[in-house]
Formats: C-alpha cells, sequence, structure tokens
C-alpha cells in the first residue's frame, strides 16, 4: 500500500512524494533475506542454515539496496498513475539518504505538457498564398533544359578542352603505396565540373585518346577522409575516350534527347511537374504563415526541462546529418551561444506547435482517412516508371518509420488546412518564378 502526494515546484513541474508502508518494506526485506540465505555459503554453516543475524551482519547494505529497487519497480509507475499525472518526460527519481523510522519514501520529479485553451482560430489572420504557373515559368524551365542536356558524341584525334567528357583509367598512390578507394576503371569524367579534387581535371586538358598522364594533386587539409587529409597523392591516369558535348538545337531535339514524342509533350509534362510544384508550394507557404499566426496568438510557458530535452535530440539529428553529408562537426559549435539559441528557439517553437496542433486535432475530431495515405503513397510512386510502381509500394508499406513520418505528414496538413478554413486569410497570389526568387534571397 502506498500514499502519494503531489506539489508543484513551478507551473507543469510536480514533485510527487511517496510512501510505502513499513509492512510492505518488511515483507519485500524479509523475502530477499531469505533467498540469500537459500544461496550463502558462509564458514561454519550448512547452505540455507546460516542464522539471520549473520545474515544481516554480512549482507546488510545489499538487502537494503534490493529491498529498495524491488519496492520502486513495483510502485514507480503505480505512484505516477495515482498522481494524476501524465509525463511528458521520464520522472526523475530520488531516494533521500535519510528515511524515516517508519516505512519508506521517495520522491518523483514529474513534468507534464502545458494545459492550454487555443485562441478561437476565426480571429487568425495571415496571407493564404497560391502560386500560379504561366507560360514564362514553361519557358524557363524549357530554356534551362537546353542549356543543361547534354549528350557526348566520342571524337577521335580530339583534343580534350573543357566540357568535352572524358573516359579514364586511373590508380593513386602516396609515396609509391596505392590506396583504398583510389582506383577507379573506364570512369567518366567531364572536364570543369569540378567533381575530381582540385587540380585532377586541369592536368587532363590537351590530351588524346590513348594518352598517359601522372596526375599530381594534394588532397585538402580538410578532405573528409582523415587518412588522405593534406597528403600528396600521383595517379597514373589513362585516357580511354574523348567525346564533345551536343547541345540540343530546338525543342524538338531536346525532346528526343529526353526520350519525348515531341516538343508538345516535353512541354505538357513541365507543365504538370511544375503544377504539382506550385501545389506543395502553394501549401508550404501558407503552413508557415498559419503556424507563425497560431504560435503569435497563444502564449504557452514551457518547463525548461521539456525544452532542454528536445534541444538535446535537435542537436544530435544535426550533428548525425552532418556526418552523413561527410562533414566532421567542430566540437567548438556545440558551446557557440548563437547555436544554441537558434537550437533553443526552434525546440520551444516546435513544442508550442505540437501542444496547439494536438489540441486542435481533439477539438475538430480530426482523423486521418485511409484513402489519404494511400493517394500519397500513390503519389510518390508516379515519380519511379511505371514497371516499378507497385514494388516501390510493397517497399513503402513495409517501412514502418517512414509510414509513421508519412501519416504524421498528413495529419498535420489536415490540421493546417482546418486552420486555413477557420481563419480570416488575406489571399495572395504570385507566380512561381517570383515565388522561386524570394526563396533563393531568402
Amino acid at each position: 500500500m502506498i500514499q502519494t502526494e503531489v506539489k508543484t515546484v513551478s507551473p507543469n513541474v510536480y514533485q510527487v512524494h511517496v510512501t510505502v508502508a513499513q509492512a510492505e518494506y518488511d515483507k519485500i526485506y524479509a523475502s530477499m533475506m531469505q533467498k540469500i540465505t537459500t544461496k550463502a555459503k558462509m564458514p561454519g554453516f550448512r547452505p540455507g542454515k546460516t542464522p539471520l543475524n549473520v545474515i544481516k551482519s554480512q549482507f546488510g547494505p545489499k538487502l537494503h539496496e534490493d529491498t529498495v529497487s524491488e519496492i520502486i519497480q513495483t510502485h514507480y509507475v503505480a505512484s505516477i498513475e495515482k498522481s494524476g499525472l501524465t509525463p511528458a518526460l521520464q520522472p526523475l527519481l530520488d531516494v533521500p539518504a535519510v528515511q524515516p523510522a517508519n516505512g519508506f519514501e521517495f520522491t518523483l520529479k514529474v513534468t507534464t505538457w502545458p494545459t492550454v485553451e487555443v485562441a478561437p482560430l476565426d480571429q487568425l489572420s495571415f496571407d493564404e498564398t497560391t502560386i500560379t504557373v504561366d507560360d514564362a515559368d514553361v519557358q524557363s524551365v524549357i530554356d534551362r533544359l537546353l542549356k543543361s542536356q547534354v549528350s557526348f558524341e566520342i571524337v577521335p584525334e580530339r583534343v580534350s578542352e573543357n566540357g568535352d567528357q572524358l573516359h579514364i583509367d586511373f590508380c593513386g598512390s602516396i609515396d609509391g603505396e596505392e590506396f583504398e578507394g583510389g582506383k577507379g576503371d573506364d570512369v567518366p569524367l567531364v572536364l570543369g565540373e569540378g567533381r575530381f579534387i582540385s587540380g585532377f581535371e586541369e592536368q587532363l586538358l590537351g590530351k588524346l585518346a590513348g594518352d598517359e598522364v601522372m596526375v599530381e594533386v594534394t588532397f585538402p587539409a580538410d578532405y573528409q577522409a582523415a587518412h588522405l587529409a593534406g597528403k600528396s597523392a600521383s595517379f597514373d591516369t589513362t585516357v580511354k575516350s574523348v567525346a564533345k558535348p551536343l547541345h540540343a538545337a530546338n525543342e524538338e531535339e531536346l525532346a528526343k534527347m529526353l526520350k519525348f514524342d515531341d516538343a508538345a509533350a516535353l512541354r505538357a509534362d513541365a507543365v504538370v511537374r511544375l503544377e504539382d510544384e506550385a501545389v506543395d508550394a502553394s501549401f508550404s507557404t501558407t503552413r508557415l504563415a498559419a503556424l507563425d499566426a497560431l504560435v503569435e496568438a497563444n502564449d504557452i510557458a514551457l518547463p525548461d526541462a521539456l525544452i532542454e530535452e528536445d534541444m538535446k535530440a535537435s542537436t544530435r539529428r544535426i550533428l548525425e546529418n552532418m556526418k552523413q553529408q561527410g562533414m566532421e562537426p567542430d566540437p567548438s559549435m556545440l558551446d557557440n551561444d548563437d547555436f544554441r539559441v537558434e537550437v533553443r528557439d526552434r525546440s520551444e517553437k516546435g513544442l508550442k506547435l505540437s501542444v496547439l496542433l494536438q489540441k486542435i486535432r481533439e477539438g475538430a475530431k480530426l482523423q486521418l482517412e485511409e484513402a489519404a495515405v494511400d493517394a500519397e503513397i500513390d503519389r510518390q510512386s508516379a515519380q519511379y516508371p511505371e514497371e516499378q510502381r507497385e514494388q516501390y509500394k510493397v517497399w513503402l508499406r513495409g517501412q514502418k518509420e517512414q509510414i509513421g513520418v508519412l501519416r504524421d505528414r498528413l495529419l498535420e496538413r489536415l490540421c493546417i488546412t482546418f486552420i486555413v478554413a477557420q481563419a480570416a486569410t488575406n489571399k495572395v497570389s504570385k507566380a512561381l518564378s517570383v515565388w522561386q526568387q524570394e526563396q533563393e534571397q531568402s
């Protein structure tokens, strides 16, 4: 039997004081003693026959520790449930060193989510943006493709120049020893793109197919492969072919290059892709405006422990993303005041929105329909060739974590759509090209 007493430490932070009756302590203590007595091998006594006073003298501290551990395991969850609190974080346990003469006591520090009343949604005011696609947007895509799309034609006896595609074999060595990752066969390389280490491509200018070149370079001091950083290397390189770039002279040639029937089909595809982008841009822009307005209209005080925990998780994600991109995080970054302020601001805003959106979903009884999940999976599968789409759908549905993220995103979208419908929005329309320019500038 336990007794609990709840005290408010600060907003949304509570202390749950738990008292366990002496009788229960004694019962568990006796059970622990019986276990030790059965197993203990003490000099001069047969197993299981050691007197209790000897057991207490020899194992007293351990008996107490085991008893305390058992009591806490038995009553930890029950204490929280009896307190009526719903923890937002793992409660912090404290066992006082000095215990009362009768019974046993421990405390739990419980941090809860704040209780909020969402400001009326019809009082929110923000821009509801619609991004449109016009002829200029389509032409911009065509012009960009005309410049960027290129095929290559091998030309015998051609002297290589920037823009040409070479196929090369190479084998790198440092101080005469080959190193891991320094070898390649029939590797395509477009001169001037800067794909290889600085200085490599420049030494292949003015070469012919069949030329053998010893390329000498030095890896940057901050090179992602630490065992190569700052070291000089030699690459024994053979130029296998030199091909000149070919650009489409007009839309019809461009369409053929990109495997479309004609220029009209190419433009139709561009329109579909641009309109998809415009729909996403419309929602993302309106979403940000709606969320900013929601946070601004609702003053929420969050417990520091909740913010700090989210900051730790955010920092871990940032560091993991940096490592996945081949960057080695600078430890001093974590102690930078500007970095911590930025992470804290993001965490605080994210937590507030989490509370507010959950409250709105519950109040409006918004539920995600399976049809919406199916439609999103279909939409994502459309980026793959038709013969691969069903395989992709089966694979995606088997990815529990990704499906969970997808559901969360769709549920948030449902909530944002509801907020926009309730709010007093200012209708704004702008061309996709204007929106893209704004994104680049920001």
